[in-house]
């Protein structure tokens, strides 16, 4: 393994993990890194509790841990592993690139995984998916490799957060603007930085997310908002504890039929799925 500068350079041998201090998460079980690399394949990171060796590799690991793949199968999925076993296996074509560096983040919040591209952690988001029994002490990153050298640059450990309510004043802004009908509020970005934007354009999306559906055997997660659920009259929060919606019958297409309905008004469906929305 060679380091010019852990926070600027660094090139991870096949096999090998780099770890250090400075990888790791103010908070255990919640954290977020940013980073850039270079590889033919296989740029993958470790969350542990405690750190390994140089020698580690996550394979041998019987202790308990997250695994990042980007890039597994030669560059063409996308995997994380739990403890050794594999949880998520999809396709991900391209997703590493050994000509030119690429920039990536990781968070982990409470057993929720996201993995996007960019450095802004929320932005360009891949895939998410939570974790039923989520490990709240893994606090070490480790950047490693699989066969062939992996360069990572500019790595940066944030704090990982919930995502901020929504506040419907942005969104009664954003519909006046876009009708012409004036307002009260100024015209400027909010203080997130967030373009005012309609309901319609919150469909799925993280920004202000404060609630999540964890559909299908694959846990795929879908991000929504409690105010615009509520609003539907279909979504009872008080009664719940915590943000995440279990679905472990539904589909992804059911779902995302369901939610473009509340969020836009319609939604096109085929005759099956529609029988399925109504059963």
């Amino acid at each position: 393994m060679r380091v010019e500068d852990k926070k600027r350079s660094l090139t991870v041998a096949p096999f090998k993990c780099a770890w250090g201090e400075e990888f790791r998460f103010v908070e255990a079980g919640r954290g977020c890194i940013a980073f850039e690399a270079s590889a033919q394949n296989d740029v993958t990171l470790v969350f542990r509790e405690q750190p390994g060796s140089q020698h580690y590799h996550y394979k041998m690991d019987s202790s308990r841990h997250y695994a990042v793949i980007l890039g597994s199968h030669r560059n063409k999925r996308l995997k994380i592993e739990v403890d050794g076993r594999t949880v998520v296996d999809e396709a991900g074509v391209g997703l590493c690139r050994s000509s030119s560096f690429q920039s990536y983040w990781i968070s982990i919040y409470d057993g929720l995984i996201s993995i996007g591209q960019g450095r802004h952690p929320n932005n360009n988001v891949l895939f998410q998916w939570l974790d039923p029994d989520p490990n709240q002490n893994v606090q070490y990153v480790g950047l490693s490799s699989w066969d062939k050298h992996v360069g990572y640059r500019n790595i940066s450990v944030l704090p990982s957060a919930p995502q901020n309510s929504i506040r419907w004043s942005q969104i009664e802004y954003a519909y006046a603007e876009r009708h012409g009908e004036g307002g009260h509020a100024k015209n400027e970005e909010s203080k997130d930085g967030c373009e005012q934007r309609v309901i319609a354009d919150f469909l799925e999306s993280l920004d202000f997310s404060d609630a999540m559906f964890v559909v299908g055997s694959e846990r795929k997660v879908v991000p929504a908002h409690k105010i615009v659920l509520v609003a539907s009259g279909e979504f009872d929060f008080i009664s719940m504890s915590g943000t995440a919606i279990e679905l472990p019958s539904f589909s992804y297409p059911v779902l995302h039929s369901l939610l473009e309905y509340i969020y836009t008004g319609s939604t096109q469906v085929s005759f099956d799925l529609f029988q399925m929305l109504l059963y």
